[in-house]
């Protein structure tokens, strides 16, 4: 019987991200499928309330804790020997792939070379070292979005490799009705606002977002408050302006309700390896303005190029008063993420299995 070896330590950050977002659709998707196939999942953390309730396989914990074992992973200390005919590094990650069974390894984006002004010199230097090894090794790749397939062809790696999984959407928790009521009670909201979501850091443009939405504020009257939902990632501080709140990390209740009852999102990063919060919100009957550089612009949303201020800012005033525009990008968006689904996902990452074992 297969039996693979899945690393998984993105769970186990502060901060898990999108990238935590994808893992655990994967693995709620693989726990709805009937497998003869064991998986055990890797991690450095040793609170195991990060595997899945219904996961069958074994949670194998490294030695030491998450920065300490991936220095000792980076210097070229190996995992010690198991059953497993397979591993599979959802990030980049992890123990040397040198290991004797066939490899996979998920690359989401090369944002540390696409956008190198929005990753701190260390994270760009480590990123490299390990997309050599990726570049060196035998494993398949696999990414979300075939926007990114030419760049990983560029860094070395041939396109037979690769294969595109892209995420699903059914993730999205129940709101919360209570917590985001009393939340923005808190705040003074008693409307509808616009709402922004993602880790507070340079690549998501945030400071462009608050230039376009002053402009917004200052040339409408009754303008909609702004909520920025995210926890703190790195960069410099961020004075919020007159009419905007920062709430940092919610619940994944909250940020469902929260999403519920926004005019619309404001999803405009420089780049994106995909941008999961725009097909979050398209699910949700949600519009959005959005970047017309990233993946997930093609489901929907309101296009724009995300260095242009004033562009942006057209495009909120668009947005909040162009009733038939939103409903437009409602109903495209519902349609264009349907077929959106983790066990699709899981299925086609199963598949790639069997083709690494055969």
């Amino acid at each position: 019987m297969r039996h693979g070896l899945l690393f998984v330590d993105q769970l186990a950050r502060p901060v898990p991200g999108g990238i935590g977002v994808y893992i655990g659709g994967i693995l709620q998707g693989i726990s709805q499928l009937r497998l003869e196939l064991n998986l055990d999942l890797l991690t450095s953390k040793t609170d195991v309330s990060i595997v899945p309730s219904r996961w069958q396989g074994r949670h194998v914990q490294a030695r030491f804790e998450h920065r300490i074992q991936q220095r000792l992973w980076d210097k070229g200390m190996h995992l010690a020997s198991g059953p497993w005919t397979f591993y599979h590094a959802f990030s980049l990650g992890g123990p040397p792939l040198r290991m004797d069974i066939p490899k996979a390894v998920a690359v989401y984006d090369l944002l540390f070379r696409t956008a190198q002004e929005t990753f701190p010199s260390r994270a760009r230097s480590w990123h490299e070292r390990r997309l050599a090894q990726v570049v060196e090794s035998d494993s398949r790749i696999v990414t979300l979005a075939t926007e990114t397939v030419p760049q990983l062809m560029d860094a070395g790696i041939a396109p037979e490799r690769i294969v595109v999984i892209p995420p699903g959407v059914d993730h999205v928790a129940p709101a919360d009705l209570a917590a985001t009521s009393s939340l923005l009670a808190n705040l003074g909201i008693v409307d509808r606002y616009l709402m922004v979501l993602g880790t507070i850091e340079p690549r998501k443009n945030l400071i462009r977002i608050l230039q376009a939405y002053q402009h917004y504020r200052a040339t409408t009257f009754d303008p909609l408050p702004l909520v920025i939902v995210g926890p703190k990632g790195w960069g410099p501080e961020i004075t919020p302006p007159r009419g905007v709140y920062m709430v940092g990390k919610v619940t994944a209740g909250v940020v469902s309700g929260l999403l519920a009852r926004a005019q619309a999102l404001l999803y405009v990063p420089l780049q994106e390896g995909f941008g999961l919060p725009v097909i979050e919100a398209l699910a949700g009957a949600v519009p959005v303005v959005t970047s017309a550089n990233i993946p997930a612009a093609r489901f929907g949303g309101l296009r724009v190029e995300p260095t242009d201020v004033d562009a942006i800012a057209e495009a909120i005033e668009r947005i909040v008063h162009d009733d038939p525009l939103r409903s437009r990008l409602v109903a495209h968006g519902l349609l264009a993420v349907e077929g959106l689904t983790w066990i699709e996902a899981a299925r086609r990452h199963v598949k790639l299995w069997e083709e690494l074992t055969e």
